[in-house]
């Protein structure tokens, strides 16, 4: 008597303590049972206005269905245990819902790759109506909505090209270039003359732009102010390259708003330029360039031979000196 009393008590205070988590654990239960039964009572009326088929159905999902149903018993059975104030521990229970929760975590993989496979079978038409595919999360306001078919996304072998029957085709096989339309250079006719011509009028316009003596000359008829040097003397050729390339580089970081570093050969040249001293090395270096294009009279120079005449003519004589003693 003493013990029944004790174990009683000890029920009590048990499902004191554990009743608030038991209460919201039958709350969410009553809210998913509520969920089931509507969608349940939609699915049963569906089946027997035969617009589902029952016959030939998915054995996988047969299966899962029943490990589903005994996870539900399972779990009544366990949160029945709990109201009565009973204890669970070592109790079978306990172990099934482990094993059937292991389950259904292993057979996870298996629904994402069966999930298109049977949303497709499930919107197959019957008898002409289209079944709608069952989705938990539909929209309940009755607006239709877009599935995309994503099977027309698959390769078609039909598109594919087909292999060159090589004993249709007329002849051995020997390969044929395609033909194509004749193209006329009709464009490109100059004679070699005026490319010539214009290749030296290139040069010539290229060389009076790298002329220190053209630049002044343009500069004094433009009106430009007097550019103040440093160096005296006019610039090499090697120094004025490098200072376009530096003027162009700077240009290019102006637009881009980024400093490109120097490389180690452009380090090397800038070093080489500071040794040549400014330029003077190359003072003399474009002065055929500048005088070339002067009206210089042409004469017709001879060359003279200086003739030594007899080789006895031009040796001074010896004239011995005789001292009287």
């Amino acid at each position: 008597m003493e013990e029944a009393t004790g174990n009683h008590s000890i029920s009590d205070e048990r499902v004191k303590k554990e009743a608030p988590q038991l209460a919201a654990l039958l709350k969410e239960m009553k809210e998913g049972l509520d969920k089931l039964r509507s969608k349940v009572q939609s699915l049963i009326t569906k089946v027997k206005g035969n617009n589902y088929p029952t016959v030939d159905g998915i054995s996988y999902l047969e299966a899962k269905h029943l490990l589903l149903l005994n996870y539900c018993q399972s779990i009544v059975y366990y949160l029945l245990r709990k109201a009565k104030g009973l204890s669970i521990e070592e109790h079978p229970v306990v172990r099934s819902l482990v094993e059937i929760r292991l389950f259904l975590e292993k057979i996870r993989p298996i629904d994402r790759k069966l999930q298109y496979q049977i949303q497709k079978l499930t919107s197959v038409r019957v008898g002409g109506n289209a079944i709608e595919p069952v989705n938990p999360s539909a929209n309940e306001s009755g607006e239709p909505q877009k599935t995309e078919d994503l099977l027309k996304y698959r390769p078609n072998p039909d598109m594919l090209v087909s292999k060159t029957d090589m004993t249709t085709e007329d002849g051995a096989g020997v390969y044929k270039p395609p033909k194509f339309a004749p193209a006329s250079m009709d464009e490109d006719k100059t004679s070699r003359k005026e490319r010539n011509a214009l290749r030296k009028e290139k040069e010539t316009l290229r060389q009076a732009r790298q002329s220190t003596f053209m630049r002044e000359l343009v500069n004094d008829l433009e009106g430009r102010p007097e550019e103040v040097r440093e160096v005296v003397g006019a610039e090499s050729r090697e120094l004025t390259r490098y200072k376009e390339m530096m003027e162009e580089r700077a240009r290019q970081e102006e637009e881009l708003f980024t400093r490109a570093p120097l490389t180690k050969m452009e380090k090397k040249k800038m070093k080489h330029l500071k040794k040549s001293r400014n330029g003077l090395l190359g003072l003399t270096e474009s002065f055929y360039d500048e005088i070339k294009s002067l009206p210089i009279e042409e004469k017709d120079e001879r060359p003279t031979n200086v003739s030594n005449g007899s080789r006895g003519m031009g040796k001074l004589e010896k004239r011995k000196v005789y001292h009287s003693n």
